[in-house]
């Protein structure tokens, strides 16, 4: 009797050591589990939460362009969108606000929130605003996104101004003034002519407009005489008649254009050029910057970006943000000493 109630206790114990161990195992499970997981089933997975999607998120980015639809840099932009919008994996954009000399487009687009939604298409006309003290930004209220191309100038005259030569186009406006057009005050191409004329005593009676495409049509019409422009705003004119390149003001003749001579081969030296490129507004994230940069970099790169400017007209020349940063400042400094010219 005795042993079978030591037997009965020793089972007893045995027991309650089993029933401990088991509650003991399920506070470890209970204890394993993520502290934060929610009753709803969602997962406390930290990293999960705090992976934001990547910009741009699938929202829509928009390049404003301060010039008339049709012009040199709107064309080249709509090439451009198409393919940035496959590269950035979203929709982009071409917003037209031209005026004030393009005034107006970059005081719009400088102003929007600095997210990268926002892209300024650049030309040397930001630089000459600045310089003209009628913007209410300055310099430092842009981040360069890179340049995509840098476009020589070229002289051409009407078909009807009867001019067929360099020579005899530089002789003409040293005797008598031509009217010039140009795509608008402080643009590329009337401080080309500035500049040309300053240098050889040439006389000229601006005839200002809104965008390269009116320019070239006034050439066309002969509503004037002559102008400097790029070859990509006045091909077909060109290829029609209306409008006859006469030099372009490069180091070397143009593979577009090879039967025009350079600048420097008539025996004048001057080489200019009109430079385009994206901007964004001061404050924008430098990751951001730099997706855009590498987009631009990826875009100008692609064969059918490639083609479409070539058939265009428009000769590449990638530089990347920094590089393009670097380029507006140096052509901010060389404005500064020339800009006198615009005063006049």
């Amino acid at each position: 009797m005795k042993q079978f109630k030591r037997l009965l206790a020793v089972l007893l114990a045995v027991s309650m050591i089993f029933a401990l161990a088991a509650c003991n195992s399920g506070k470890d499970d209970d204890q394993s589990k993520t502290p934060d997981s929610s009753q709803d089933g969602t997962s406390g997975d930290k990293n999960n939460d705090s992976q934001a999607p990547a910009w741009p998120d699938g929202k829509t980015v928009t390049i404003v362009v301060p010039f008339k639809v049709g012009g040199n840099v709107d064309l080249c932009c709509r090439i451009i969108a198409d393919e940035l919008g496959k590269v950035l994996d979203t929709n982009v954009v071409v917003e037209n606000k031209e005026g004030g000399g393009a005034i107006i487009g970059q005081t719009y687009a400088l102003s929007q929130a600095p997210d990268g939604y926002t892209i300024l298409a650049q030309t040397s006309s930001f630089v000459t605003n600045i310089l003209s003290g009628d913007t209410e930004f300055g310099m430092e209220d842009s981040i360069a996104i890179g340049q995509y191309c840098f476009d020589p100038e070229i002289v051409v005259v009407s078909a009807d101004s009867g001019i067929t030569t360099i020579e005899q186009f530089m002789e003409k406006a040293k005797s008598e003034t031509l009217t010039n057009s140009t795509p608008g005050f402080s643009t590329s191409h009337h401080i080309a002519s500035l500049i040309l004329a300053d240098a050889h005593g040439l006389n000229f009676d601006y005839l200002h407009t809104d965008g390269s495409a009116e320019q070239t049509v006034q050439l066309a019409g002969g509503h004037a005489q002559c102008g400097l422009t790029t070859y990509g705003g006045a091909a077909t004119l060109i290829e029609q008649g209306k409008i006859v390149p006469l030099a372009i003001c490069a180091a070397e003749r143009s593979a577009t254009l090879p039967d025009v001579p350079t600048m420097a081969e008539s025996g004048y030296d001057f080489v200019y050029g009109a430079w385009r490129g994206f901007g964004v507004p001061a404050g924008t994230p430098d990751e951001v910057v730099q997706i855009l940069s590498d987009a631009l970099k990826t875009v100008m790169e692609t064969d059918s970006v490639v083609k479409a400017f070539e058939d265009s007209g428009f000769p590449v020349a990638y530089l990347s943000a920094a590089d393009f940063q670097q380029m507006m400042n140096d052509d901010y400094e060389n404005m500064s000493k020339v800009y006198h010219l615009l005063e006049q």
